[in-house]
Order: C-alpha cells, then structure tokens, then sequence
C-alpha cells in the first residue's frame, strides 16, 4: 500500500522531469522513450484523500513516514478532462507538487506511488482514461493502453531476465550474432561515446542451457555500474519490441565471460571512431 510521505523525502529522479520537458519541445516517439524509461523507474508523488475511519491521525517517524491505520480508506484524487475523462495525477517531485497545489481546489495529503501502483490501478479502474505527468503548463498526459502496453513489457522483460539468469552448473555457449541490428547499437554507440574510458564494444549471443539465449555486451575498460545502466537503457526499447522480449549482459574486458566474447570477434565500436559497420562490398 502507497505511504504518505514527509516533504523531505529524498531520491525523486531529476531526470524525468527533463524528458518530460524535452518532449514537449520536441514531439518524438523517441523523446516519449525516454520519458517511459525514466517513468518506469522513478518513485512518484499523487495527491489522495484519506478516511482514517475514526482512529486518530498518526505522526511521522524519524524519516518522515507515516504509518497509515491498517482500515484507512485511500482514494486517490483524479484530474477530469475537457472531454470528460478522468486521468489519475502523478508528480516527478515537490517542486511540480507545489505548483499544482497553488491551484488546487481542495487540500490534501500526497503520497508516494510507483509506475506498476499506476498501472495496476488502471486495470482494476475502467472509468479511469490514463495518467497526467505534472499537471499544469507542462503535463503530458498517458494514455492506459499506452501504460499497460509499457507494464506488459517490463514484466516480459523482467521474466525474460529471471529466466536467462546464470547460476553454477548451466552451461554456456557464445556465438556470433547474424545480424547486427541498428537499432540496439546504434542508441549503444551515442551513449559510449560519452564515456573515454571505453576503447571498444562487441555484441555477442549467449545461449543458456541450450534453450535460453541474450546478448552478451563486452565493454573493453573499466567496470562502471553509471555507464552500465545508461547502456541498458538506451537498449531497453529495441529488447522490448522482439518477440520473445530479450535481455542482456553487460560485463568487462577482464572478466572471463569478457575474454570469452571478445575472443575471434570484431568490435561494433572504437573509441574516436564510433560505430564500425562492416564493408559488405568485395
């Protein structure tokens, strides 16, 4: 169940009001991309009104949590449309908070919610048409198809991943891939490209127990979980969008896995070069 949480409340991400910001200016299915990435990870804040059922109004702990009554009614506050839908709210921060309540009809509590809180709360509510990010000026508004499509294929990929996952024992096989898609290595390169510790990149497939495959991505420097995770974003579309959805694996050089995938391959990608595209001409 969604806590209220104090004002202090850190680690909101920063980085999605951006996105929100920058797809704005810039109406792309790629600039919304990269809203649904950061959304999918961010804690999120909504206004709701809350029905302690008699019991009196608890105190915020050390951390500024507050534990809810185990019978308080919560019912989350929704924002009607000139078309007559109903959209549920969702705020990237305080700032975006405080700024919708200058105008706000009624006082309220807020509370932290999660992009699947959202998702699952569209399911269950047909009157409701979807999510508003920072109502206001600058809102973008998500449709629920939109929304569950997103939380089908993070489950998928969240199954797909438990599943490929290497434990003692399993056997492992590398092997080329036939096809060296642009639109995963493409999004790679632009983020490597950002990042001089990397010499060069290449992209394997790695099949487990002879029934499981992913890819297998071999960064020639230093371990670094930052760059890690902005790969694995910049990837996360292209993996989504196959069928069965894929995952991958992203180690060093100097790990045996690396050695082992970096063995008779050639780079996709070379520090101060960029992406390599092979000379199909002979």
């Amino acid at each position: 169940m969604p806590e209220r949480t104090a004002p202090q409340t850190p680690g909101f991400n920063p980085q999605l009001k951006k996105t929100i910001e920058a797809f704005r200016d810039e109406n792309s299915p790629q600039k919304l991309n990269t809203v649904i990435n950061e959304l999918v990870k961010s804690p999120l804040l909504t206004p709701a009104m809350l029905d302690l059922q008699g019991a009196p109004a608890p105190k915020p702990g050390a951390d500024g949590r507050i534990q809810l009554p185990k019978n308080t009614k919560i019912s989350l506050m929704m924002l009607n449309s000139k078309e007559g839908k109903h959209y549920y709210m969702a705020f990237s921060d305080w700032e975006a908070v405080r700024a919708w309540q200058k105008q706000a009809s009624q006082k309220c509590q807020i509370m932290v919610v999660r992009f699947d809180d959202f998702a699952n709360m569209l399911q269950k509510n047909k009157e409701s048409s979807g999510l508003i990010l920072n109502p206001g000026e600058t809102s973008l508004r998500l449709e629920a198809p939109l929304i569950e499509s997103v939380k089908k294929q993070k489950d998928a990929l969240a199954k797909a991943r438990e599943a490929s996952q290497i434990h003692p024992g399993d056997k492992v096989t590398i092997v080329e891939p036939t096809l060296l898609p642009d639109e995963l290595l493409d999004p790679i390169c632009e983020v490597l490209a950002q990042a001089p510790g990397v010499g060069s990149a290449y992209l394997q497939i790695m099949i487990v127990n002879d029934t499981t495959k992913r890819y297998l991505l071999v960064l020639d420097g230093p371990k670094d979980e930052k760059l890690f995770a902005a790969v694995a974003q910049a990837a996360r579309p292209y993996l989504a969008s196959r069928t069965p959805p894929m995952d991958f694996t992203i180690t060093t050089s100097v790990s045996p896995l690396g050695q082992q995938g970096m063995r008779g391959s050639d780079p996709f990608y070379r520090k101060g070069i960029g992406r390599i595209v092979e000379d199909d001409d002979e």
